[in-house]
């Protein structure tokens, strides 16, 4: 299981992640933050839980890699921000960094809104804000993350925290033939 999440912006516009969210991470194979951490101290407590792949977002205030690649289950995975795609979140500019990374499946953030889309042949995966917080052209909502199972398909599960309960929309995308 891999859960992915993105734009947490701690301490600079929430506190924490919601602890329902850290339950489901620490149960999680993978862990891929999209970027805009903010501070160092989130990136190693998140380390803590389990495997972390992260990238450098907008906000960041330490080092990490702009994109990373992983495999899982023999699909190739790439992790990227978003950050300077104008319009925020361009799905077009999004394949094409997929197609650049050589991978089937882009994780991203920046944009704070929630989305599992095929585009251009690839899979593109935003888990939206797992705080909840606003920025660029996004208002504040409900705390957002994705789970991400593969196998014949890649099965998305996508979360909303709202008054303490699990909203789950799954969506499945067809990757292997």
């Amino acid at each position: 299981m891999i859960a992915v999440i993105s734009d947490s912006h701690i301490p600079g516009r929430a506190a924490g992640i919601p602890e329902e969210f850290v339950k489901t991470l620490k149960e999680s194979d993978i862990i891929v933050h999209c970027g805009d951490f903010e501070t160092e101290e989130i990136y190693q407590k998140l380390r803590q839980y389990g495997k972390v792949i992260a990238v450098k977002g907008n906000c960041e205030r330490f080092d990490l890699p702009k994109y990373e690649k992983f495999e899982e289950d023999d699909l190739e995975f790439g992790v990227t921000h978003g950050t300077g795609i104008n319009p925020r979140g361009h799905r077009p500019t999004l394949a094409n960094i997929a197609d650049q990374m050589d991978v089937q499946v882009l994780l991203h953030g920046h944009t704070h809104q929630q989305e599992a889309v095929k585009e251009e042949g690839k899979i593109l995966l935003n888990p939206g804000s797992c705080t909840g917080v606003g920025g660029g052209s996004s208002v504040p909502g409900n705390p957002k993350m994705m789970i991400v199972e593969t196998g014949l398909e890649l099965e998305v599960c996508m979360i909303e925290l709202e008054n303490g309960e699990f909203n789950i929309d799954t969506k499945e995308f067809q990757i292997k033939n």
